[in-house]
């Protein structure tokens, strides 16, 4: 927390840009009311909406991997690829990137990979469901990018294939009884059913900084609920020690216990819900 503090007073006295391989300087989860971006040590991947399109951008500096998808409203979506880095720069509390200007709302932790907690009891379920999910796959499947990206508090996701294109910012919350998962934003195009959406909440900075309020009462395993404002509960179905059964609104999510040698890219570290840091005083004046 110190090292941090220090870290950000030096950031306040002295803007720092960079575009390089080594994004650990920028690394968390920030946020506008027209943008998101969530940084690790090696991947960002940053939403925008962009006058009347959402555009996403996907990067792996370290693995020259630059990607982009641009959502339009008449059912267009682009692609394309670059060869740097986007350019960021931390000036006083604000992350500058693609001439928007965010704050932090999540800070991100990375860690060497660990044997994780098994769920024996009921009481366990909900720090497993957060805990077992942590963490950032992503590379290449072919030649199409993929990307997910789940923290404390958030879950990420930036995928792009032939038959569809799934890109999304959602908020998390997690106890005993499921998951409260609220998406914020949402580019999806999807070539076997016909969905094409492309949202972000109008109120985006409030939904990726502010607790999720969870009420218990809408957590029933035989049927997926809906909260007025759009969250979704996923209600628990079963536990044991290596697997979590939610009930996913149509089909059943399989949660299970990663192993040490899992193929998780970056291990992000395990911090309880309620744990957040306060970045800065005026966080809430965008």
């Amino acid at each position: 927390m110190k090292k941090f503090a220090a870290l950000l007073f030096f950031a306040m006295t002295f803007p720092m840009s960079f575009a390089g391989t080594d994004l650990s300087s920028a690394k968390g989860v920030w946020a506008n009311n027209n943008a998101e971006a969530v940084i690790t040590d090696s991947v960002c991947i940053y939403y925008a909406k962009i006058d009347s399109t959402m555009q996403a951008t996907f990067e792996i500096p370290s693995s020259n991997i630059f990607h982009r998808t641009t959502f339009a409203k008449d059912g267009t979506v682009t692609f394309s690829t670059f060869q740097n880095p986007m350019e960021l720069e931390i000036k006083d509390d604000n992350l500058i990137i693609g001439g928007e200007r965010l704050k932090k709302v999540e800070d991100i932790e990375i860690v060497a990979p660990y044997e994780m907690p098994e769920c024996n009891y009921k009481l366990d379920v909900g720090r497993c469901l957060q805990e077992w999910q942590l963490g950032a796959k992503y590379g290449l499947q072919g030649d199409n990018p993929y990307c997910e990206i789940n923290t404390n508090r958030h879950m990420f996701v930036y995928m792009v294939n032939p038959s569809m294109v799934y890109i999304r910012a959602a908020a998390a919350r997690n106890n005993n009884s499921g998951t409260l998962f609220f998406q914020n934003i949402r580019m999806m195009k999807n070539n076997n059913t016909g969905e094409y959406t492309m949202s972000i909440k109008p109120n985006n900075f409030n939904l990726a900084k502010n607790d999720l309020e969870i009420d218990n009462s809408k957590f029933v395993p035989d049927k997926c609920t809906f909260s007025p404002d759009g969250g979704i509960y996923w209600s628990l179905i079963s536990f044991k020690p290596d697997e979590i059964l939610l009930n996913g609104c149509g089909e059943t999510y399989q949660i299970q216990r990663p192993t040490i040698d899992a193929p998780i890219n970056e291990w992000i570290k395990y911090k309880p819900y309620d744990e957040k840091a306060d970045f800065s005083a005026s966080r809430n004046h965008l």
